[in-house]
């Protein structure tokens, strides 16, 4: 391992930076001062110091400025106080950090600085923003947040969440990895992470993966994704949920499957199926399999196939197998294919059609087609030149 740097003002010292089989010199005082390489036996205090750890080839894998930095023998850790500095991978600078106090362990192989902490990845502009950071220069990771089974000082460990973000998301978890050798951040704990520009999201879940390269959000627990109408978070209108999904916040298209249920709160509109593709910003809702949707305060149910639903217009298409019920009117629709209008309750149904009403008689009406309103029963059944209408009326008493 190549020697670790000090430079600084000696005010305490016996001996030099053996702590990590290292020397030593000064650059910030008028004087250069080198230290002999022997093994410490009191506590060595510096003031103004700069420490610089490189690798084995000579490039830099951290540079620390620190008020002062106290080495204590009895546990090999070198303590420093208001500290700012960077850190490198592959010899080129990839984060500016500051923070209130730290340590260096295992050679300088690892770093842990706490305390009003800010690191800031250069390339994107990835901000970190906690309480606890563990840097691991060799291996390209850096950890925030809520730790355990580490070897810390009491004073160092810490039980704030930790945030995160960029230009276009911040998020907000117990704790998080940025693996930056794969653009890759993994947070866990309840995380909360919301969009920064429109249209505007947010994501919870126990766990997410952000791959901040490809602007893509990945769970692998249970996701839910809502969307608000201003950047204020306070006015809710669509909410999806399941166990799975992704998000690609470039394209603002997110998929959830396993256990999905929609929710349109503008309309009082629940859909379930087991994966659903929402294109935020076109509004519309793609499920390709089985569908089963409730409008509980119209009294109204439906089940298909598949469902295609525009927000925005508040239509929904139903392709295959389609069952319609009406409660209220006691009215059920079955089609091939079916849209809905929403908010007016209007339908128009092809192929295969066959409207049954438990009036007094019941009657039951089948056709190709047929248009009408499906809260209140007033739908009409068409035929066509090859298809003409079939009515059966069931007597009351029959």
């Amino acid at each position: 391992m190549k020697n670790l740097w000090y430079r600084g003002t000696v005010v305490v010292a016996v001996g030099a930076v053996v702590l990590f089989g290292l020397h030593t010199y000064v650059s910030r005082s008028s004087l250069t001062e080198s230290i002999p390489n022997e093994a410490i036996d009191a506590e060595l205090t510096l003031q103004a110091v700069t420490l610089e750890q490189p690798d084995v080839d000579g490039n830099l894998l951290w540079r620390l400025e620190a008020d002062s930095v106290k080495y204590v023998p009895e546990t090999q850790r070198a303590e420093l106080l208001a500290l700012e500095g960077e850190f490198y991978e592959e010899g080129k600078k990839i984060y500016t950090v500051v923070a209130d106090e730290g340590e260096v362990q295992q050679n300088g192989d690892t770093l842990f600085l706490r305390g009003n902490l800010v690191a800031t990845r250069i390339e994107d502009d990835l901000t970190l923003v906690g309480e606890l950071l563990k840097w691991q220069p060799k291996l390209g990771l850096l950890r925030m947040g809520n730790f355990e089974n580490e070897d810390l000082s009491e004073d160092m460990l810490a039980r704030s969440p930790v945030t995160v973000s960029d230009p276009q998301m911040e998020a907000i978890a117990q704790s998080l990895v940025v693996n930056n050798k794969e653009n890759r951040v993994t947070m866990s704990g309840d995380v909360v992470a919301k969009s920064k520009v429109e249209p505007w999201l947010t994501f919870a879940s126990e766990a997410l993966t952000w791959l901040t390269d490809q602007s893509l959000i990945e769970a692998d627990q249970m996701l839910t994704v809502e969307r608000f109408a201003s950047e204020d978070y306070e006015t809710l209108t669509e909410r999806l949920v399941g166990q799975t999904g992704n998000a690609r916040l470039d394209e603002n298209i997110v998929t959830i499957e396993q256990s999905v249920q929609l929710e349109s709160l503008s309309e009082g509109l629940t859909v379930k199926s087991d994966r659903a593709v929402w294109d935020v910003s076109a509004q519309t809702v793609e499920m390709d399999r089985p569908v089963d949707i409730a409008q509980p305060a119209r009294q109204l149910t439906a089940l298909a196939n598949q469902a295609s639903i525009d927000l925005a217009e508040q239509i929904i298409y139903l392709v295959g197998n389609v069952r319609a019920n009406g409660r209220e009117n006691d009215t059920r629709l079955r089609a091939d294919r079916v849209t809905w209008a929403t908010s007016t309750q209007q339908v128009e149904a092809e192929g295969n059609v066959r409207y049954q009403q438990a009036a007094n008689p019941e009657a039951t009406l089948s056709g190709p087609r047929a248009v009408g309103n499906i809260e209140d029963g007033t739908l009409v059944v068409i035929g066509d030149a090859s298809n003409s209408v079939v009515t059966e009326i069931v007597p009351e008493d029959f």
